[in-house]
Order: structure tokens, then C-alpha cells, then sequence
């Protein structure tokens, strides 16, 4: 069979959001298993879609409900899903940073990707390396994209 010449464009523009308020930290970078993912703290992001997601950028943002609470340190794990086994993709480093009502915001980190590309049976994973609250030290975090 001949390799495809034309180029395929994303049919549908793609967001989700995931949230990492309230969170237990995940303590390893092994492929884990999917009957193990709860009982390691990775939550599910970008679920499996028809014919298949392309992510563009990946956002974490800080999003306490104290609005001048700190950020802890720390690293938001994304994990890509077999169908089987999540194996570690990336690691985003989160900062501490402490926002207030005037000069300084929360926390945001934003990261493109160029080749993420997850088939119809592959979904993307989120964990972080320090458990959250939802008074403090919540996370949310995005993704963007196209669908097939």
C-alpha cells in the first residue's frame, strides 16, 4: 500500500478541560496498568474518540477557590493510554507562585506539542507529583486540539 501524499486536517476543533483540585500525588513514572490508574492518583484528560485526537497545547492553570493562595511545587504528569497501560509522555513543572487581586496572577504554564497524536483507542492521562486542595493548591488543566 502506498503512504498517504495528502494531508489530513482535524474535522473538529477539541477542548476538555481536567481537573487536579482536591488530588492524592502519584508517586511513580512506571507504566501503570489500567486497573491500577485509580489506585495510582492518574485521572483521565482526553478520552478515546471515533477516528482519533490530535492535541496542540496542553495549559495548567492555577485555580484555587482562595483567590491568593499559592501554588505549591510541583509536576503535573501527562500519561498516554494504550488501551492497556499508561506509560509517562511529559512532565510540566508547576511553580510556586502566589497570586493576588492586582499584580500578579495564578499560575499558567502553557505547552505546544507538534506530534501528539492519539488513535481512535488511545486517551490521555493526568496525575500530579504533590496531592492538591481545593482551597490552595488546585490545578486545572487543558487540552487542545482536533478531532478526525
Amino acid at each position: 500500500m502506498p503512504a498517504n501524499t495528502t494531508p489530513i486536517f482535524p474535522a473538529t476543533p477539541y477542548a476538555v478541560n481536567g481537573s487536579l483540585a482536591a488530588v492524592s500525588a502519584c508517586t511513580t513514572r512506571a507504566p501503570t496498568a489500567t486497573a491500577s490508574l485509580a489506585a495510582a492518583n492518574i485521572f483521565i484528560l482526553v478520552p478515546t474518540s471515533t477516528n482519533g485526537v490530535r492535541i496542540d497545547q496542553i495549559r495548567v492553570k492555577g485555580c484555587s477557590s482562595s483567590i491568593t493562595a499559592a501554588t505549591a511545587a510541583q509536576q503535573v504528569q501527562i500519561w498516554v493510554h494504550d488501551g492497556t497501560t499508561a506509560y509517562l509522555y511529559d512532565e510540566l513543572l508547576v511553580t510556586a507562585t502566589t497570586p493576588n487581586t492586582t499584580t500578579t496572577a495564578s499560575f499558567l504554564l502553557e505547552k505546544s506539542y507538534s506530534n501528539l497524536v492519539l488513535p481512535s483507542t488511545w486517551s490521555l492521562y493526568m496525575s500530579t507529583t504533590v496531592a492538591t486542595t481545593a482551597s490552595t493548591t488546585a490545578l486545572e488543566v487543558q487540552a487542545f486540539g482536533g478531532l478526525y
